[in-house]
């Protein structure tokens, strides 16, 4: 599996944090995702990823894009990177990465959700439960 390579592949976990907070990331991609829910799991568990994770919204405003936000799938996945983490031995997130190579797949909550749930308005704008297999 190759590495994680985005635009802020080269930040320190620091600097990324820093940067996602104050919404001056200018791209931001499905890895970075991860590794931001990482990163809080890594300092508060799945808890702090959730929290962490819904400043997604403040950072998609901030890009112009904010009908991307959607509450259900950040949840989820900073649900799951979140357990995830809890029980890794990874000391960083490119390990991390390494190890859990399911997580690169964009479609992974659809073993949880349907279809029909997971785009539905009412999961974009607020988390709703799997209705196919519970989140961890």
């Amino acid at each position: 599996m190759s590495a994680y390579t985005g635009p802020n592949a080269s930040l320190s976990d620091e600097e990324f944090i820093e940067r996602y907070e104050t919404y001056v990331l200018t791209e931001f991609t499905h890895e970075d995702h991860l590794r931001m829910a990482f990163a809080y799991a890594r300092k508060g568990g799945a808890a702090a990823a959730v929290g962490g994770a819904r400043r997604i919204q403040g950072l998609a405003e901030r890009l112009g894009a904010p009908g991307k936000y959607h509450d259900t799938m950040t949840v989820a996945w900073a649900r799951v990177v979140g357990h995830l983490a809890a029980r890794s031995r990874a000391s960083d997130f490119e390990e991390f990465l390494h190890d859990h190579p399911q997580l690169r797949n964009r479609d992974l909550m659809t073993a949880h959700y349907s279809r029909g749930l997971l785009f539905s308005p009412a999961a974009r704008a607020q988390f709703i439960e799997p209705d196919l297999a519970p989140l961890p």
